[in-house]
């Protein structure tokens, strides 16, 4: 009889997980792509029109992979499963890197530009909605680096011709593919410089995310002592984490987390084994890693997540104390390898020197002195990460500056010091963890004295940054102190301090969203706390680590992976016709470009051109050309408005008045360009959403070549003096 219960307890919930996993994951999709709202869930009319709304090949998708989950869980088990995911997890992961990149799948939000495409025919995600908010994504990096395919002297080049129309260093500024040797550093643009732009992109955005897991796996399997769940829970929660997919193409941050994670895994297994042809292999990922890091040239979040690899390092280095054992081979292997290492970062150096003086004499960014404090609410903002994906934008602040790792806070750096006092365990990662986490919390706290954020480095990060570090720090914290801690606390006290945390952390959140979080999310927040915190603290019982795996899954699902959108190809851009229609004009002439704005074709429509090669004055300029704009303000009147980077927006005019520069924003400025000044800026091509006949004049005249998708390519013929 109890065979007979339990087999067709199997069947039923097999049907249900069957049935209505699809249709959830397929409502909240909806949800992301704005098709339906939350609150329609809980409207009986609704479902009149469910069927009618939903993707039909997608529920379909989800309903076989459904069948197949299950039938597969059903034949083998769960433990079966996991051991084979496990035992060949990178072939698993190549398998499914090929299968991407083949059908050009990524998750860039490039589908945005469909809007500015009059015409164009509609491309439809695959899952989720291409973000407005990452402009600096799909408007400026994805723009630049498929200019380097079309540069045109020769791709990939060192030194763009294109970007900025003008002399560019591509490498070291938004590092962009190069067809150079030091690319070994930048293993995730190889894909670049031998696949197609979209394959390349696909490359790059699925790779990083399987490095980042697969690092952070490993980085986790061995400071928990080998126990997978923990490592899968720290490695969702790392590389799905809001902070980490909101900005997940630019500013380095996940080669950061990349490169550092895999040198100190390195460093560990150089330590562990005493063939010395692995020892050189770890020493060269190590170096390939340290240079990795450097370049990413961010140091806003290179120098706090220094902190933290510090930390680990040194607690490495401890660890293996025993293993120490350094003869000539290591001393010949080290030696030889920081050679190269030298030379080609002083190769770097050498060739884009200039650049960075430039940068760092920039009004922005420029060089930043900071000495922190302020960001105490900045510890309550995870919860509210929860509900960023599906729910309306904040009113008073940028959705990206706001997200955070989940990292469950305070529940690592309590239990560190539960295990550090009470338990009277002297681990040197716990220790160094909370070394790490009490200097980087001071700085976020209260503002430093000018002498002790200089020597400390962190005058050149913003507060809001450090954060980032923080955050990290709040996992390792717990995926150790989960790996060491003995107690076995009663229930009492596990559901006490349960509440207690997590209704602190639940109104700390609702203060600091200033009325965002409104009274459904705050209960959900609240319960969603709660269970977690008592389940950290039952952590020693492996059904409750169980669990804790499945609410990881829940939570990363739904605050973090699929904040980018899921899309394949770039035929968004490359199969417009007006790309095609620049391209062919620029490949007869090697004249400059520049976008008119004055009929809203501003920002990101000022990167369009370079993106079919055309060499284009106002594209983004990561760092300024003062000698250019210097021709248009001899005196330098005005050298602090467009010394800087800077998305440009060029209003031309030919009206009885002198060019001038306006700051619009930190990063955006408009020029007001008279056209008797286009000579002195050698123009040769406008692209522009208005009729500019009428600006022909004595001195030049607006020839219309071709127009397509609502734009018309002049080329401007001088009078000859």
């Amino acid at each position: 009889m109890i065979e007979f219960y339990n087999r067709y307890k199997k069947i039923a919930w097999s049907v249900l997980i069957i049935i209505g996993a699809p249709l959830l994951v397929e409502s909240y999709f909806l949800i992301i792509e704005a098709v339906i709202s939350p609150n329609d869930l809980f409207k009986s009319d609704f479902y009149h029109s469910y069927f009618v709304l939903i993707r039909l090949k997608r529920l379909i998708i989800l309903f076989l992979l459904a069948v197949l989950g299950t039938g597969l869980f059903n034949r083998f088990g769960k433990e079966t499963i996991f051991r084979y995911l496990y035992q060949y997890r990178y072939r698993l992961g190549a398998l499914f890197l090929f299968g991407c990149v083949l059908f050009e799948i990524h998750g860039s939000s490039v589908y945005y530009w469909e809007n500015y495409f009059q015409g164009s025919k509609h491309f439809e995600t695959l899952i989720g909605i291409s973000r407005s908010i990452r402009s600096d994504e799909w408007a400026v990096n994805t723009p630049m680096m498929i200019s380097q395919y079309f540069n045109g002297a020769a791709p990939f080049p060192y030194f763009s011709e294109t970007i900025r129309g003008a002399w560019t260093d591509a490498f070291i500024i938004y590092g962009q593919p190069v067809l150079n040797i030091v690319e070994i550093f930048r293993p995730f643009h190889w894909g670049y410089l031998l696949l197609s732009p979209a394959k390349g992109l696909s490359f790059f955005w699925i790779g990083r995310i399987l490095g980042l897991f697969f690092v952070s796996f490993e980085l986790a399997m061995m400071l928990g002592k080998e126990n997978k769940r923990l490592a899968v829970i720290y490695g969702l929660l790392v590389t799905w984490a809001p902070i980490v997919q909101w900005w997940f193409a630019v500013n380095g941050l996940v080669e950061m987390l990349i490169l550092g994670q895999l040198a100190m895994i390195m460093v560990d297994r150089y330590f562990k084994t005493r063939r010395y042809g692995l020892r050189f292999l770890y020493a060269l990922i190590f170096l390939i890693c340290a240079g990795g890091y450097v370049l990413t040239f961010y140091p806003a979040w290179q120098i706090p997540l220094a902190y933290v690899f510090l930390a680990l390092l040194i607690g490495i280095v401890y660890e293996n104390r025993e293993n120490i054992a350094l003869n000539w081979k290591d001393l010949a292997i080290i030696a030889g390898l920081t050679l190269a290492f030298v030379c080609a970062m002083g190769y770097i150096l050498v060739m884009s020197y200039d650049t960075i003086l430039l940068v760092m004499d920039t009004v922005y960014p420029g060089a930043r002195f900071e000495t922190g404090g302020g960001q105490l609410y900045r510890y309550f903002l995870y919860p509210g990460n929860l509900f960023f994906v599906t729910s309306r934008e904040l009113s008073y602040a940028n959705t990206c500056e706001l997200a955070t790792f989940f990292d469950f806070f305070p529940a690592g750096i309590i239990l560190a010091l539960w295990v550090l006092v009470i338990e009277k365990k002297r681990d040197p990662y716990l220790i160094l963890f909370s070394i790490s986490f009490f200097i980087l919390s001071a700085f976020c706290l209260v503002s430093w004295p000018h002498w002790l954020a200089s020597i400390s480095l962190l005058s050149h990060a913003q507060p809001s940054r450090v954060f980032l570090a923080i955050g990290f720090l709040n996992l390792l914290l717990l995926i150790r102190a989960l790996t060491l801690i003995e107690t076995e606390f009663p229930k009492w006290v596990k559901g006490g301090v349960a509440i207690v945390t997590a209704l602190v952390i639940s109104v700390g959140s609702m203060i600091a969203y200033q009325g965002y979080l409104d009274v459904k999310m705050f209960v959900l927040v609240l319960l969603i706390l709660t269970f977690v915190f008592y389940l950290i603290l039952s952590w020693r019982k492996i059904k409750m680590q169980e669990i804790m795996l499945g609410i990881t899954i829940l939570i990363v699902f739904v605050s973090g992976m699929f904040i980018n959108p899921i899309v394949n190809g770039l035929d968004v851009i490359l199969d417009q016709p007006l790309i095609e229609m620049i391209k062919e004009t620029a490949e007869t002439s090697d004249a400059l470009w520049i976008v008119d704005s004055e009929a809203g074709a501003g920002y990101p429509l000022n990167n369009l051109p370079i993106m079919a090669g055309a060499a284009t004055i106002n594209s983004t300029n990561v760092y300024p050309n003062l000698d250019r704009w210097r021709l248009l303000d001899p005196d330098r009147s005005e050298e602090e408005v467009y010394n800087r980077y800077a998305h440009i927006t060029i209003n031309l005019s030919n009206r009885d008045e002198e060019t001038r520069f306006i700051l619009d924003s930190a990063d955006l400025i408009t020029i007001r360009l008279n056209t008797r000044d286009l000579e002195k800026l050698e123009v040769g091509y406008v692209l522009s959403q208005r009729d500019l006949s009428g600006f022909s004049n004595e001195d030049v005249s607006f020839i219309p070549l071709k127009n397509a998708n609502g734009f018309t390519i002049y080329q401007l013929k001088y009078a000859i003096n």
